[in-house]
């Protein structure tokens, strides 16, 4: 019975929702999987050389959201970078992830008109939405890597890490975990470190009912809990379930941004400041 309840369920939704829902992405990825994709990133990223932020003041601030979920125009996470570019302590943004809520190429081609904003620059990952209805070319056609760093150098010769990561089929893979492992082997080399990811690592009361794309295996969740407290990561953030939650394991901060889609009264994002510690808040929009 609750079989053909969720068949019927999956009929309605794909009947009414015209190009806002991949039925089909929700539980087989219609793009390609992790261990393919990292290794993609990867062989980008050797290319063309590593993300460098130099002359930093050695206390700074990042703007960092997700779900954008495009499907309108981009005022939000336009006001969202507008604020950063306004703010003489901002020195760029994040988005983690789920870009789009519809096919094709256009909501890629907003956000990155976005991100170049006032001669913004702005880091992004991807999430399950941004692989559904085949949109994954588009992500890689704009921007071409969710398996990255970005080191931050500060005029007193201060160094900060910030890592991101591609979980858009609700796992990081073999590979990716094995390049972060590599990674966080020279935590001693900088001040801060930062993740950033989409999938939330945690299953609360909030999420429990959610789709196979929501939440990382269980022994995949343990191993990157144990590797973060291990490698002293000042912050990990993460997207997806479009609701504020904030955890504290370990010495670890693991905070979840809200969502900026159209559809949510009073969304909000983070502002994480780097100096001597590493802080965050919500602002709302």
């Amino acid at each position: 019975m609750k079989a053909k309840t969720l068949i019927l369920s999956a009929i309605a939704l794909a009947l009414c929702s015209c190009n806002r829902l991949d039925v089909k992405g929700m539980f087989w990825s219609s793009g390609s999987h992790t261990e393919e994709r990292v290794e993609d990133w990867l062989a980008w990223d050797k290319e063309h050389g590593e993300n460098i932020v130099a002359g930093v003041p050695e206390r700074y601030r990042v703007y960092v959201c997700s779900d954008i979920h495009l499907e309108g125009d981009a005022t939000r996470v336009a006001t969202v970078v507008e604020r950063e570019n306004a703010d003489p302590l901002a020195r760029f943004s994040i988005v983690l992830g789920d870009i789009a809520n519809e096919s094709g190429e256009r909501p890629f081609r907003l956000m990155d008109s976005v991100a170049r904003l006032g001669g913004d620059t702005c880091f992004v990952i991807l999430g399950n939405h941004d692989i559904y209805f085949d949109c994954e070319q588009y992500y890689r056609q704009y921007f071409h890597t969710s398996t990255y760093t970005v080191t931050v150098q500060t005029v007193g010769g201060a160094k900060d890490l910030f890592v991101f990561l591609d979980s858009g089929n609700a796992t990081h893979g073999k590979r990716q975990l094995a390049w972060l492992r590599e990674v966080l082997q020279h935590r001693s080399d900088y001040r801060h470190v930062v993740v950033g990811t989409h999938t939330c690592l945690f299953r609360t009361s909030y999420n429990y009912g959610t789709t196979p794309a929501a939440n990382l295996p269980e022994d995949e969740y343990y191993e990157l809990l144990r590797l973060m407290d291990e490698s002293d990561v000042s912050l990990v953030v993460m997207g997806h379930f479009h609701h504020k939650e904030e955890h504290q394991i370990g010495g670890v901060p693991y905070v979840m941004t809200d969502n900026l889609n159209e559809e949510k009264d009073t969304p909000s994002y983070l502002v994480v400041t780097l100096g001597d510690d590493v802080d965050y808040k919500y602002e709302e929009l």
